[in-house]
């Protein structure tokens, strides 16, 4: 009898285990469509905390009308520039979808003059005709490769509307989270504690300031100077400034800078414009394309948390999983990740002096 009991016992046991385990897998699939939209929001909410409480302080300690304010800021910055740089970003995918189709795509000679200018001048003028010259076998060369470029770049302009209502939702979000910090803020150093009791706190600070170092030091650092030199793209009339303001946006997120784009965008513009023209278009984007080395330091007054690599795998593995917005989402919880595993490691080899 007693074996039967205990079998029975496992039974249960195993019936039990597997009910809890489908509502979890149940749950996981409801949510799973909201995972990246939520968890920008929460990331949103952590970077800004800070200049909530500041807002709150200046009004007197309403914390719903500070919340109010930046939510509405953040979504009058996504409804207004951001999504006038995405709509020139749609046409500009599909015009290049449509030359690279017919074969039409290509480079217009040097103008006149390029190669007098001093020291660089030869230089421009001879790569400039190569380009224009053998674009199409370069082209060609690398067919498969642009087609699935162009897919891909396609499939994000047929869904940059849904990507814009992505980012509106997660700041809600994060206004929401914001104006509840207090509760919240309890409910989540529990959970650490209960995930580590002797360094919870120690790593829910750790977590915290890592989210606002990368979300505010890199993420949004380049998000501004991207924003800054696309509007000089559009306002120059430079070709493809849509697609020029994201390839910024990916350069400046991985470290490597707007230079890429900027600078040859400043070398069309004193081939193809007017010198005031061209002069003003320069003024503009050279302060923007340093901008980064005065927000930097400002901003992440420790330097650089984590190193590049992990910063550039987590924007490849974030646009991989959840798309544009992966591309903010994955170097912040890398980031995270990383710097707790450094951590508990640091932390797990320091001798006991009990």
């Amino acid at each position: 009898m007693d074996n039967r009991f205990k079998v029975i016992e496992i039974v249960d046991l195993i019936i039990r285990l597997f009910l809890i385990g489908l509502l979890l897998a149940w749950c996981f699939l409801l949510i799973r469509p909201f995972i990246g939209i939520v968890l920008w929001g929460i990331i949103l909410a952590i970077a800004i905390f800070p200049l909530f409480l500041w807002l709150k302080n200046l009004f007197g300690g309403r914390g719903k009308l500070a919340g109010v304010i930046l939510t509405l800021l953040g979504v009058g910055v996504i409804v207004g520039p951001v999504s006038i740089i995405a709509t020139i970003f749609v046409n500009n995918a599909q015009t290049f979808a449509d030359s690279l189709a017919s074969g039409s795509l290509a480079v217009p000679p040097p103008p006149e003059g390029i190669e007098t200018w001093p020291v660089i001048g030869e230089r421009i003028n001879r790569i400039w005709e190569l380009a224009s010259v053998n674009l199409a076998s370069v082209l060609g060369k690398f067919k498969p490769q642009l087609e699935a470029l162009t897919k891909n770049l396609l499939f994000l302009a047929a869904n940059i509307g849904v990507v814009l209502l992505k980012f509106i939702i997660s700041i809600i979000i994060a206004g929401i989270l914001v104006m509840n910090a207090e509760k919240l803020n309890s409910r989540i150093r529990q959970v650490f504690l209960r995930i580590t009791p002797k360094q919870g706190q120690e790593f829910l600070q750790l977590a915290t300031g890592t989210i606002r170092g990368v979300t505010r030091g890199i993420i949004g650092v380049s998000a501004l100077q991207s924003l800054l030199i696309g509007i000089g793209l559009l306002l120059g009339g430079i070709p493809f400034a849509g697609l020029l303001t994201l390839l910024c946006l990916v350069l400046t997120i991985i470290q490597i800078g707007p230079g890429l784009v900027v600078f040859p965008a400043i070398i069309f513009a004193w081939s193809t414009m007017g010198k005031l023209t061209a002069l003003l278009f320069t003024l503009w984007m050279v302060p923007c394309t340093l901008v980064d080395n005065i927000l930097k330091p400002i901003l992440m007054s420790k330097g650089l948390p984590v190193p590049t690599i992990v910063i550039l795998i987590g924007v490849l593995g974030g646009t991989l999983v959840h798309g544009i917005l992966g591309l903010f989402i994955g170097p912040v919880v890398l980031s995270l990740g990383y710097e707790l595993l450094v951590a508990w490691v640091n932390q797990d080899l320091q001798p006991n002096t009990d």
